[in-house]
């Protein structure tokens, strides 16, 4: 390529370029060899998971299988689902913004409703509320609530493996359905199970800009 811009091969808005470190701007029309050269981009997509599906690609049933789009193979999922679970996965080509996404610094809220056996009170609220400590592992602080009765809406900010059953099962519940509603911003409005959006650019801008503004905070907090 350095080889191609030296010789004169590539231009910017019309005007060879010699320089390869020169800096090429967001709007800037760029040719090699008289062809116009378009900047790689990245797929994000919103998916809700059925149950049934797992979040890798098997031979088994799962999510890939109910995607098609021209980039499928670059696809990955920021945020899995066991596949009991349903709900909101996220799937990009972007591996930055996935680290994004599930880096617990980044304090991104997931959202779940859960249907159960059992009813929750007010010492299972502030435990959950407190942040529980199981088999020497603790768990961020989270929001609990009961929307009717057997059913709750549980706030997290950690994502952690099992999560989910693994709260709902020390304070004394029994979870019988589990459904991801909301990654931060993002939500499963418009969708039936097995279908998937494109995500707006205003969603993505409005969810990296939390998450890097948590991030920076966590820094801070550690620094004092």
């Amino acid at each position: 390529m350095k080889k191609l811009i030296r010789n004169g091969h590539v231009s910017v808005n019309g005007k060879i370029v010699r320089d390869p470190s020169f800096k090429v701007k967001e709007n800037d029309a760029v040719e090699c060899l008289n062809q116009r050269v378009e900047p790689p981009t990245h797929i994000y997509l919103a998916l809700y998971k059925p149950t049934g599906y797992v979040c890798d690609r098997v031979d088994d049933a799962n999510i890939f299988d109910l995607i098609v789009h021209a980039k499928f193979r670059e696809l990955h999922v920021a945020g899995r689902l066991d596949r009991d679970v349903e709900g909101l996965v996220i799937l990009t080509t972007d591996g930055s913004f996935t680290h994004l996404l599930i880096d617990p610094k980044s304090r991104l809220e997931r959202e779940y409703l859960v249907w159960v056996e059992g009813k929750i009170d007010d010492e299972m609220k502030h435990r959950v509320e407190l942040g529980l400590e199981l088999k020497q592992e603790r768990f961020a602080p989270a929001k609990i609530e009961e929307v009717e009765e057997g059913l709750v809406r549980l706030v997290l900010t950690e994502g952690k493996y099992h999560e989910v059953k693994r709260i709902i099962t020390a304070i004394g519940l029994r979870y019988k359905r589990i459904v991801r509603t909301r990654f931060e911003n993002i939500t499963l409005q418009g969708l039936t199970p097995g279908e998937y959006r494109q995500l707006k650019d205003e969603e993505i801008k409005a969810i990296v800009q939390v998450a890097t503004k948590n991030r920076l905070k966590s820094r801070q907090l550690k620094g004092l």
